[in-house]
């Protein structure tokens, strides 16, 4: 399958791959699969080797992934297999990684699947409506208080009809929001096709 490269800084990101490669053991069974968000990198010969989830836990790729552009971060969605320090990869989608976006602010609504904070990322599993063309993706600052911000999301429907629901994986990096601390609490608004819908994370 067609493996579509998700760079880490990138906002249009192209997010519809997905590597599989369950196998049955000798009773016909399947491991347990653990799906995390995760940044993964790839070496000079664009393999990837490792991958560190959002608890800053490293596993090394016992089945090593081939096929991606040369010395680059990707944001993933991995089902693996621990075994240790290593793992093995059953799964990978890829994820936006959004960025701020307040010039282009826009807040078009779209569906929630679930939102959380992990480390230091919110991380959204958001159910737009499509026909399959393109749209866009980021956050926008909308305030900032002592220990306390204040985010929403950044979505821009474009000329993409409404039709039926899409699976998208995105991820905010906290890290690059100037003001923010670790022990600040941070408020994310969405905007539904059911009104504004607000995620309050605490440290």
């Amino acid at each position: 399958m067609k493996r579509l490269p998700i760079l880490l800084l990138c906002l249009t990101l192209a997010f519809t791959w997905m590597l599989t490669g369950c196998s049955s053991d000798d009773e016909g069974t399947y491991p347990s699969i653990i799906t995390e968000f995760a940044n993964m990198k790839t070496n000079e010969s664009g393999v990837m080797k490792s991958f560190t989830t959002d608890d800053n836990h490293t596993y090394q790729i016992t089945n090593l992934l081939e096929g991606y552009l040369h010395n680059t971060l990707y944001r993933v969605v991995c089902g693996f297999v621990p075994e240790g320090n290593k793992a093995r990869v059953y799964q990978l989608y890829g994820a936006y990684l959004l960025r701020d976006s307040l010039k282009q602010a826009q807040r078009d609504p779209t569906g929630v699947v679930s939102a959380w904070r992990r480390g230091r990322f919110i991380n959204l599993h958001l159910s737009p409506l499509t026909q399959g063309g393109t749209q866009y993706w980021g956050f926008i600052t909308d305030s900032i208080h002592p220990q306390h911000t204040f985010l929403s999301l950044h979505h821009r429907q474009g000329e993409d009809p409404l039709s039926y629901t899409k699976t998208v994986y995105a991820s905010i990096p906290l890290d690059s929001i100037a003001t923010y601390n670790a022990t600040d609490t941070v408020t994310l608004v969405i905007q539904t096709f059911q009104g504004a819908k607000r995620f309050d994370f605490t440290p």
